[in-house]
């Protein structure tokens, strides 16, 4: 979502600045369309009760959907991240905000290396590479938020738990350098890439699982 700013110069309208607004849910393995269907099908047939009828089966939003796909949604956000990122150093740009639920800030860990926040006050955090803090403030920001389910209220109230000012560059430090550097050096652990290797093949053909510690 792009929100345009509107000004007035002279009794005259103008456009001013401009605000990227993107949000990424969790994206999961399988297919929606059962869940959709279930839904239209809820609606036409209980739509004076609609709310506590599917409070009453909630098994009806799970059918074809599996497990989280949680890599699949860190590559498929990092690109259009990273872009928009950039696009909030323009002058006319007020920034690129990216809000995402806590389960997948949670699940961006691994693929940013655990980065450490520093706490900036007033419930800011900062993401920040080696290079220099953005002057004029953070082009970009990551919103973390997260539901508050409550049987009363509907829909469950939302709660933002981490604002993050950052950039692309630093973004870019941790993914690119931080993340693959502490990949490399942890192939080898006891719960690296070749011990999951030896796991995986040890019950098929223990004979060839025993040499990839060779």
């Amino acid at each position: 979502m792009t929100v345009v700013e509107l000004v007035e110069r002279d009794g005259v309208p103008h456009v001013g600045r401009f605000g990227i607004l993107e949000i990424q849910t969790m994206d999961f393995h399988g297919s929606y369309r059962a869940a959709v269907r279930n839904l239209r099908e809820c609606l036409r047939m209980h739509a004076d009760e609609f709310g506590p009828t599917l409070q009453d089966h909630q098994h009806w939003l799970a059918e074809g959907v599996e497990g989280p796909n949680i890599a699949n949604v860190f590559k498929r956000t990092f690109y259009q991240m990273m872009f928009k990122f950039q696009l909030g150093q323009h002058e006319r740009c007020a920034g690129c905000v990216l809000a995402i639920p806590q389960s997948v800030w949670d699940s961006w860990q691994r693929h940013l290396g655990a980065p450490e926040l520093r706490e900036e006050g007033q419930g800011i955090f900062s993401l920040l590479g080696p290079n220099p803090r953005p002057a004029g403030g953070f082009p970009a920001w990551i919103f973390v938020f997260d539901t508050v389910p409550q049987v009363d209220v509907t829909p469950s109230p939302i709660v933002l738990n981490k604002v993050i000012g950052t950039d692309a560059p630093s973004v870019s430090y941790w993914a690119l350098e931080v993340a693959p550097r502490a990949a490399l050096g942890n192939i080898s652990s006891e719960v690296g890439l070749l011990a999951a290797m030896a796991r995986r093949l040890m019950p098929l053909w223990p004979e060839l699982a025993k040499t990839i510690s060779l």
